[in-house]
């Protein structure tokens, strides 16, 4: 079957309407937009922001329209704070929310902004952690905000931190390969 507005192969059903990844992507950002309350564009105005190449307009990175094909490089509407949309990853539109103005875009290569200490800072000073999905990717504090964190957290609960460093220790003492 064709999409009901292009003659591109449909990949999904949505009432009567057979769409392809593109134009079902369309549909989400518009509905996006309009339980947020702001500017919802037409489906003619989306197709003529989509960058022909599919690179995103903020960082270079290549796009996609599905989450299936990678989650963070997935086409997402943002909404500058002038005014002006644009069509980028999902990562830059995260990093927008995340920041004052769009300030995000004047961040040098291979920095990071800190939302504890609120400054940009090198890659270098970021851990690089898999979390629980196993990703190796580098935490969103940098290491001093981390380190300061984890610090607070066992001042204000030492009884259980002491707890679990005894359990800790016992078991390793039990597997014979004491700490």
């Amino acid at each position: 079957m064709k999409c009901s507005r292009c003659d591109e192969e449909s990949v999904i059903i949505q009432g009567h309407q057979h769409l392809c990844e593109k134009h079902y992507r369309f549909g989400q950002m518009r509905q996006t937009a309009k339980r947020a309350k702001k500017v919802v564009p037409s489906h003619e105005q989306l197709e003529k922001m989509a960058p022909p190449e599919m690179r995103c307009s903020d960082c270079g990175v290549l796009m996609n329209w599905r989450r299936k094909d990678g989650q963070s490089t997935v086409v997402s509407l943002q909404h500058y704070r002038d005014g002006k949309l644009a069509l980028v990853c999902l990562s830059c539109n995260t990093r927008h929310a995340a920041m004052v103005g769009d300030s995000y875009r004047d961040i040098p290569k291979n920095h990071k902004h800190c939302p504890s200490c609120k400054t940009v800072k090198h890659e270098s000073e970021f851990t690089l952690d898999s979390g629980r999905n196993g990703i190796l990717k580098r935490k969103s504090r940098c290491k001093e905000c981390s380190n300061k964190a984890v610090n607070d957290w066992k001042e204000k609960n030492r009884e259980q931190y002491n707890q679990y460093q005894r359990e800790y220790r016992a078991k390793r003492k039990a597997s014979g390969n004491p700490v």
